[in-house]
């Protein structure tokens, strides 16, 4: 079989298969038997009749078809083996000739990587120190999630909680879509909502009516509201309910913490809490980062199929995170008036990110020999596996060994952790 290999831009070769005669011919027997075995002729058995004969009861050029359907996979693989091409798409087939068979195969192969520089990556660390004031943020917040409300009669003031019905208009008068709702709570000062809408209800009072004008923010997250001026007529105030928050007594405390508890301690325990949370949000922060300057330093001639592979595998995110939302991935296009296509363009610079990524940690992990070792495999899976009940260990243990996704992502855990303790510290 002659095989020829053009390099192409973007990590492509293109290999030029040609098939010898007698080979052809060979795939061209086999072929019209397996046809001949579904096509009845008059005289044969099934499996029997001769290819002259056989042509004329089938479709033009129905056997050549089935004959490179059956040659291509057999030919194409052992080019790949004898040429020891790292392929990592499917080939693009175009066909020169039948007889003898040759074809031409466009296929992606593994790029090149180059990475150099990131032994110098240095991200700052910010200080997560913990101040008397968060602590006493928290303590604030779980009184409110235990806050009992009582009504009353009287002019609405900050710290309580109104209950109104409310519709939002333009500045031309016209009825604003979801800018209404109705036995809406609104706790007055909690900033809930766009500013001035909270603190034009301070003086409002059961049963009575309020109209008042704001201005949405420039930055406001949906776009048509940015910078608008929206008039709101409340249409009713149901009640007036004053905020009571609890006291931190002794069983308040023991309701908290679950046990008995000084007030001291448990803002010890809080402090602890807060600085167990920022410490890992700190870690999580400088790993980022330095992932980011990872991908910005590998050069990397990423081959088009892989970007279309990954923006594949994006979208199959995007439409289970939509599912989890009751959504459907043509209901969402619908919504927001887009097609397929925008969604696929939005995604394909963080696509070639991703790959960048990926390719050069990889490289970095050969070039730096950083692997996971057999204990390294053993002493995790054991962390692991305390997390679940007794009676199911052996069958997650079975995942683990069985060099499933499981195992490679915990691998890929433990080469990212070695990494970031050489270069993070």
């Amino acid at each position: 079989m002659e095989i020829t290999v053009q390099k192409l831009p973007r990590s492509q070769v293109k290999l030029t298969i040609t098939v010898p005669e007698e080979k052809t011919k060979k795939f061209m027997e086999q072929a019209a038997k397996q046809v001949s075995e579904m096509v009845k002729v008059p005289g044969f058995r099934p499996g029997h009749a001769p290819l002259d004969l056989l042509k004329n009861h089938v479709r033009e050029g129905a056997i050549e078809s089935h004959m490179i359907d059956i040659a291509l996979p057999e030919t194409y693989s052992e080019a790949v083996k004898k040429e020891n091409l790292q392929v990592v798409s499917r080939p693009k087939v175009t066909i020169i000739s039948e007889s003898p068979l040759k074809y031409e195969a466009v296929v992606a192969v593994y790029p090149e990587v180059k990475i150099s520089g990131y032994d110098r990556i240095k991200v700052k660390k910010e200080d997560a120190k913990v101040e008397d004031k968060d602590v006493e943020e928290v303590l604030k917040d779980i009184q409110k999630r235990h806050a009992v409300y009582k009504e009353v009669d009287r002019e609405a003031k900050k710290g309580d909680r109104v209950e109104i019905d409310f519709m939002g208009y333009d500045e031309g008068g016209a009825y604003l879509e979801k800018t209404e709702s109705k036995h809406h709570p609104v706790v007055i000062g909690d900033g809930n909502f766009v500013p001035g809408f909270e603190e034009s209800l301070i003086g409002l009072k059961k049963g009575e009516k309020k109209e008042f004008t704001v201005t949405f923010p420039k930055e406001y997250f949906h776009k048509p509201f940015q910078g608008k001026k929206v008039t709101f007529k409340v249409g009713e105030c149901h009640m007036v309910e004053e905020v009571q928050m609890p006291e931190w007594s002794a069983e308040f405390i023991k309701e908290i913490a679950g046990e008995e508890k000084s007030l001291d301690e448990l803002k010890t325990n809080v402090r602890e809490n807060l600085a167990r949370e920022r410490g890992h949000q700190e870690k999580v922060r400088r790993e980022d980062n330095f992932l980011d300057e990872v991908a910005n330093l590998a050069k990397v001639d990423l081959p088009e199929a892989l970007i279309e592979e990954e923006i594949d595998s994006m979208l199959e995110e995007f439409k289970s995170e939509l599912e989890g939302r009751g959504l459907t991935l043509q209901a969402y296009l619908e919504g927001a008036k887009k097609e397929i296509k925008d969604l696929r363009d939005q995604r394909r610079k963080e696509a070639e990110k991703r790959l960048m990524l990926r390719f050069g940690l990889q490289q970095i992990f050969q070039q730096e020999k950083i692997d996971a070792t057999d204990e390294d495999m053993k002493k995790e899976i054991t962390h692991v596996l305390e997390l679940y009940p007794e009676a199911e260990r052996a069958k997650v243990q079975a995942e683990y060994d069985s060099g499933s996704y499981l195992r490679r992502r915990l691998e890929n855990k433990i080469k990212m952790q070695k990494l970031f303790d050489a270069y993070l510290k």
